[in-house]
């Protein structure tokens, strides 16, 4: 009984358990069924995602070809705009440089034709005069003619030194203006730097420096003596200057040589005064009293005029210029009250006159003894 009570007490449990068993069976089922729902879900989001990753793949890739296509037309047009930028630059530069030259011959133009004009009206002015020359002063157009003639020679002296020669005789005889010196010192400077050439036997053409001294000595003397460059060279050519002048000639280039003497101050040129005076005195001009009455005139104070008869040599060659000089100080101051040395110099002077006179006396006694003997001769 007891067993059977047993069995009857524990069969709710038994069935209750078997309840429980069968409804865990069940959740057990649903819960495998949700699982494989589940899966199914999930492997269909998987492809679900693996088909929107192939999707974004691609669009990636299209993108990156659109970006790419993009980028090549970019940098296409980058490359055209800066080729155009510099082929404009260039083009700019060009036209630049064309305008500048235009512009530049049109201003040349412009002054080349203002030139012409004032030529053309100069020229218009010079024919004008040129005319009224020939008409009014057929005298005034000669002379021009001559200065233009003239210039050419010293221009072609510049060029061809050794030309002094053909054109010593014309420059001499020519008024010269100051400006021609500077261009016979640079002919004359260059001959000089050439090695001087043998003179042929027998010629009487003078050497190529004494030709443009000579040139010098008469026109420009006194701009030559001044002349740091050449007066020194000078100082021996005054006896060859003085022989080959006129006496017109010796009158200027003896005031151009006391003047500019004087000017530099004369005490310091004492072998200068006496190369001149001996020029003089051994010269047709010895008894040229207007020579020495310029040079006495042309020194300063009495003082100077005696002591200027100191500089000049006490030789035989020069006696006949110092007696003429030592006259003009007899004649001026004799009558007044001397100095010892101005007494000396005065008694020097009328020693040296008397005995110019007395060999002059005796000279014209055997001249004329000498005829007188030849015309005896010739009567036997």
């Amino acid at each position: 009984m007891k067993l059977i009570l047993t069995i009857l007490c524990f069969f709710p449990l038994i069935i209750v358990a078997q309840e429980k068993n069968d409804s865990s069976v069940f959740s057990r089922q649903h819960i495998v069924g949700q699982l494989n729902n589940n899966a199914n879900n999930i492997d269909k989001n998987k492809r679900e995602l693996d088909e929107l990753k192939n999707e974004l793949e691609l669009l990636e890739k299209v993108n990156e070809r659109i970006l790419d296509g993009v980028s090549r037309q970019l940098e296409a047009a980058s490359y055209n705009l800066t080729i155009f930028g510099l082929l404009f630059a260039i083009a700019a530069i060009i036209l630049g440089v064309y305008i500048t030259r235009i512009e530049s011959k049109v201003v040349r133009l412009s002054e080349e034709n203002k030139t012409l004009l004032n030529q053309t009206e100069k020229s218009k002015e010079e024919v004008v005069a040129i005319n009224n020359l020939i008409q009014k002063d057929i005298y005034g157009l000669f002379t021009k003619i001559k200065r233009e003639e003239t210039v050419h020679m010293l221009n072609r002296l510049s060029e061809i030194p050794k030309d002094i020669n053909n054109l010593l005789e014309p420059l001499i005889s020519r008024e010269l203006e100051k400006e021609d010196f500077k261009i016979l010192k640079l002919a004359y400077l260059k001959i000089k730097e050439l090695p001087s050439e043998p003179r042929p036997l027998f010629s009487t053409k003078m050497s190529y420096p004494d030709s443009y001294k000579l040139v010098f000595f008469q026109h420009f003397l006194d701009l030559a003596i001044r002349d740091k460059d050449i007066g020194k060279d000078f100082t021996e050519f005054y006896k060859t200057g003085i022989a080959c002048s006129f006496e017109n000639d010796i009158v200027k280039s003896t005031q151009d040589f006391i003047n500019a003497i004087v000017e530099m101050g004369y005490k310091p040129k004492k072998e200068e005064i006496g190369s001149f005076m001996k020029g003089l005195s051994v010269s047709k001009y010895k008894d040229f009293n207007d020579l020495y009455v310029l040079i006495f005139d042309s020194l300063k104070c009495r003082e100077d005029r005696f002591e200027f008869f100191n500089f000049i040599n006490d030789d035989l060659e020069s006696r006949q210029s110092k007696s003429n000089f030592g006259k003009q100080l007899v004649v001026n101051y004799s009558s007044e009250n001397l100095t010892a040395n101005e007494t000396e110099i005065i008694k020097k002077t009328e020693t040296l006159i008397a005995e110019l006179e007395q060999e002059e006396e005796e000279a014209k006694a055997k001249a004329e003894a000498e005829i007188k003997q030849t015309v005896k001769k010739n009567k036997k």
